[in-house]
């Protein structure tokens, strides 16, 4: 037995979502009428789940926000039905995806400004910040150059600081290491999930 992590209703560990309270909406199969199935992404780990809609949710526009049930309550949402992978995401659900992150940074930007602020070289050749989309070696140190010692407070200062699109820039990132979770070092497990 490893550890004492708690065990969903089928005797299996927790789902990784368990502590997450909302969701965005990424695409949804059916009318709403009947229910049907909703793609969607938890807004506080982005981790990529599939729920079963209550019948008569209507329909639901892409990044809406939506409570998760707790105890079986919520307004849209009947059940989790586990959790989702990019590849099986439906083409207007990729084709969203950048942006519904974008708007979720947009409300919780604290996550992204701490690595903004606190990335720094993982490994003699390489830094943090050359993880992020375009960002070479010379961008880098330039990145780095500006920052001072209070830090960023606000995307558009990192933008004026450093001449990039810092929203743009992170989301990409986190879409990249959705479609293939395998990609090290990972932002979101070392920086959205840190917290897990």
């Amino acid at each position: 037995m490893q550890g004492d992590r708690p065990r969903d209703g089928r005797g299996g560990d927790e789902p990784d979502w368990s502590n997450e309270t909302h969701c965005r909406v990424l695409s949804q199969e059916g009318s709403g009428s009947g229910g049907g199935v909703i793609h969607c992404i938890t807004e506080k780990h982005l981790h990529l789940i599939k729920v079963r809609a209550n019948p008569g949710c209507g329909i639901l526009a892409p990044s809406q926000k939506l409570e998760l049930p707790i105890e079986g309550e919520s307004e849209k949402i009947s059940i989790v039905l586990g959790k989702g992978r990019h590849k099986e995401l439906p083409n207007t659900a990729q084709m969203v995806l950048l942006d519904v992150i974008k708007d979720i940074l947009t409300e919780n930007p604290k996550p992204s400004l701490t690595f903004y602020n606190r990335a720094g070289p993982v490994s003699l050749k390489f830094h943090a910040f050359q993880l992020l989309p375009g960002i070479g070696v010379k961008k880098a140190k330039k990145m780095m150059q500006s920052r001072t010692s209070m830090g960023w407070f606000s995307f558009e200062e990192v933008d004026e600081a450093c001449e990039i699109d810092s929203l743009q820039l992170i989301s990409e990132r986190l879409v990249e290491e959705l479609e293939d979770p395998k990609i090290v070092p990972s932002l979101i497990q070392n920086v959205v999930r840190v917290a897990e």
